[in-house]
């Protein structure tokens, strides 16, 4: 087997993910369009002091108890049944025959994102008492939980899910490199700005944060210098079609090169701060893991109270 073929490739370039794209973005928009159906229709609900609320017409309905406060403290926990399945996955074969682990991750990492946002329109924004414990615990894991999908993406993984070793990350970075010099679209100096990165004694020294931090600047430079790459090849009308180089256009070999370049780029990321990446992401379960699991306690504890009184 060639050694580009063990590269993981950009979402683009895996047709057989198409579906999971598109699933994905599916549950992204319905996230989206929730949460500002529910802030269009209740903010002037929401902006009310407390004590004015119970005279407003839509109280019946936004507070905690009422028509739709109690359908959204539903919802909340049918996302957090859903999020705990993600670990429920490794201890149950049924849910493990399901998807794969990315794929997992990719509805974890919406459901994560959006039950906090749902629980807080429960709630009606009044966090208060064991509840108000709970949401805080729950939005500390949901921040988390976004650093670590990020870091979880940062992770290389060959095409049977097992992790890449150095050799054959830095094999895979040779065989991208060779082919961007068979390129004639950008020169030597244009490609290097984007796949420059800081020298392995520099990373070394620095703390596990600082490369964290460092690591997220560079993905986020990268894709300036992406933009800056298409906006230099295409003409006006080009540019204005990929929104000034942020998003794909139709030059299609030279969108085949902005692939390369992106490809050695993350690989030379990863290869670089791999050893970081790994050590961080285990501290990351460590303190994940147990909010997590205090929050399913305070949160079934809520619930058992709120239902005991007969709300």
């Amino acid at each position: 087997m060639a050694v580009l073929s063990q590269v993981p490739m950009h979402a683009d370039a895996q047709p057989r993910d198409r579906g999971h794209r598109i699933r994905v973005r599916i549950a992204g928009l319905i996230s989206t369009a929730l949460v500002a159906a529910l802030s269009g229709f209740g903010w002037n609900y929401y902006l009310l002091p407390i004590e004015q609320r119970p005279f407003s017409p839509k109280h019946a309905l936004l507070r905690p108890s009422g028509i739709i406060g109690l359908k959204l403290g539903y919802l909340g926990t049918a996302l957090f049944i859903f999020i705990f399945m993600y670990a429920l996955r490794k201890v149950i074969p049924l849910l493990g025959r399901i998807g794969t682990a990315r794929h997992w991750m990719d509805f974890h990492a919406i459901a994560g994102v959006t039950a906090p946002i749902v629980i807080a329109f429960h709630a009606s924004f009044k966090f208060r008492g064991i509840a108000g414990i709970a949401f805080w615990i729950m939005l500390a894991v949901a921040i988390s939980g976004v650093v670590g999908r990020y870091l979880y993406a940062q992770i290389p993984r060959s095409l049977t899910a097992a992790e890449l070793t150095f050799r054959e990350l830095k094999e895979g970075e040779e065989q991208l490199a060779q082919d961007l010099l068979e390129q004639s679209i950008y020169s030597a100096e244009q490609l290097e700005r984007v796949l420059h990165v800081p020298p392995p004694e520099h990373v070394r020294e620095i703390s596990a944060l600082a490369a964290l931090t460092e690591l997220f600047l560079l993905d986020l430079r990268q894709r300036f210098q992406i933009a800056s790459l298409r906006r230099a090849a295409n003409g006006a009308w080009g540019n204005l079609r990929s929104l000034g180089g942020f998003f794909s256009g139709s030059n299609q070999e030279v969108e085949r090169v902005v692939r390369l370049v992106r490809q050695k780029a993350a690989l030379s990321r990863r290869t670089l701060f791999l050893d970081r990446t790994h050590s961080v992401f285990h501290l990351w379960h460590v303190v994940h893991r147990p909010f997590s699991y205090a929050f399913a306690v305070l949160a079934v504890i809520h619930i058992v109270v709120v239902m005991g009184f007969g709300f």
